[in-house]
C-alpha cells in the first residue's frame, strides 16, 4: 500500500484554506496517509515535500534502492509523518526485508495511533507469517480507530474464510467493505453470493 504524493498535497491544500499557513512552514496532517485518519499536525517543509515526490517517483519506476534512500531521508527530517513510514515499511517488503518493514509500520503506528494503512500491512504480514490471530487483532485496531477504512474489511474478509473458517464473520467483513465501498465490488459480490450458500448449506 503506498501513500500517494497527491493525496499528501490534498491534506496540505485543505489545511491551508483552514488558514493553517505560516511563514516558513505549512502544517500538515500527522498522517499524509489517508483521509480517514487522524488530523493532528506538524510542521512540513518544502524540502520535505519534495523528496516525498522523488521517493514516490522512484517506487513509480520500481528504484527501490533509492526510493528507500530518500524515504530515510524524509522520516529523519519529519519523523512525526506516518506516511513516508508507510511508504518505507512497503519498500522493504519490496526488497524483501520484513523485520526493517515491521519497523517501518510501528514507527507510523506511534507517529499516528490513527494510522490504518501501517496497522492494515502489519497484519497482511502477520497472515503471511502464518500468525492469524495477529493478523486479526491488527485489522481489528484499525476499524476501531477508523470505521470506515474499508481495505482493513476486505483483508479481516480473506482471513476469516480462508485461514480462520469464520464464514458468518468473513460475510460480515465482505458486506462491510460493499457498504463501504462507492460502487460494488463484482468479485466480491460472488465471494458474498458463495458464501451466502455455504452458510445456508451448513444450516440446513
Amino acid at each position: 500500500m503506498w501513500i500517494r504524493f497527491a493525496e499528501f498535497v490534498a491534506i496540505l491544500a485543505a489545511l491551508l484554506l483552514a488558514g493553517c499557513q505560516s511563514n516558513s512552514t505549512t502544517q500538515a496532517a500527522r498522517d499524509a496517509a489517508h483521509p480517514g485518519d487522524a488530523a493532528a499536525t506538524v510542521a512540513v517543509d518544502d524540502k520535505s515535500l519534495a523528496l516525498f515526490e522523488r521517493a514516490l517517483t522512484a517506487i513509480q519506476a520500481s528504484n527501490f534502492t533509492e526510493a528507500e534512500k530518500l524515504l530515510k531521508e524524509l522520516t529523519a527530517r519529519d519523523p512525526g509523518l506516518s506516511g513516508p513510514w508507510v511508504n518505507l515499511g512497503s519498500v522493504y517488503v519490496a526488497l524483501g526485508d520484513e523485520a526493517s518493514a515491521i519497523d517501518a509500520y510501528k514507527r507510523a503506528i506511534t507517529a499516528n495511533p490513527d494510522n490504518c494503512a501501517a496497522y492494515t500491512e502489519l497484519g497482511v504480514i502477520s497472515r503471511r507469517s502464518g500468525d492469524f490471530l495477529s493478523a486479526e487483532a491488527n485489522y481489528l485496531a484499525c476499524v476501531s480507530r477508523v470505521p470506515n477504512f474499508r481495505e482493513a474489511y476486505l483483508n479481516l474478509g480473506i482471513l476469516y474464510e480462508l485461514y480462520l473458517g469464520r464464514l458468518d464473520d468473513a460475510l460480515n467483513a465482505y458486506q462491510t467493505y460493499q457498504a463501504l465501498s462507492d460502487a460494488p465490488d463484482r468479485r466480491v459480490a460472488g465471494w458474498v453470493s458463495d458464501l451466502q450458500r455455504r452458510i445456508a448449506g451448513n444450516e440446513s
